[in-house]
């Protein structure tokens, strides 16, 4: 190789730059019988193909149950989308300011807020270790982590030596259930 090829020479195979973005776009997935699953909304999509992982600007998803029931609608500043593989299942990764919501038919609301949030739609489960809010008509909780089981309704709520789960009920708002129901 002479002097005049060394600034001509190829970019190397493993650096990672983006092979493609969209700008306010819409990614619809479908589970395998072909029910839609989630959608995902976003101000800008850029994927980076050596890790297989999309950067999400602004990401707006709304997360369908298998069951029919209302959606979920979560969003937050950023986000990462890790597709499906032979080493893991798809993992949406949310951070900055994440708020999910779920307004039922009878005027039932649940808003989940958090900093962080991992989200895994094909399970209808969503996890974060930072400290998370959760109001309901019926009162509001807060801990200092938590698992949702979306599908079920069903909450474990973690603490830690400083940030004890803290829950205050409202019994007049009660009567329409417990959490989620």
């Amino acid at each position: 190789m002479d002097e005049s090829d060394k600034d001509h020479s190829p970019v190397p195979a493993m650096q990672n730059d983006p092979d493609f973005y969209m700008l306010n776009a819409v990614v619809t997935q479908y589970d395998d019988e072909g029910k839609l699953q989630h959608k995902i909304k976003a101000d800008r999509f850029t994927h980076f193909p050596l890790t297989d992982m999309t950067a999400l600007k602004q990401p707006n998803m709304q997360l369908i149950p298998q069951s029919g029931a209302i959606p979920w609608n979560i969003e937050a500043k950023n986000g990462r989308l890790l597709s499906s593989s032979n080493y893991r299942e798809e993992v949406i990764e949310l951070w900055g300011d994440v708020v999910a919501i779920r307004q039922k038919a009878n005027s039932k609301l649940i808003t989940i807020q958090t900093m962080s949030l991992t989200v895994y739609p094909e399970k209808e489960y969503a996890e974060t270790d930072r400290k998370v809010t959760i109001d309901e008509n019926s009162g509001r909780t807060t801990a200092a982590g938590m698992k949702a089981f979306f599908e079920s309704g069903k909450y474990i709520f973690y603490s830690t030596p400083t940030e004890r789960v803290h829950t205050i009920f409202l019994p007049e708002f009660a009567k329409s259930g417990p959490l989620g129901t």
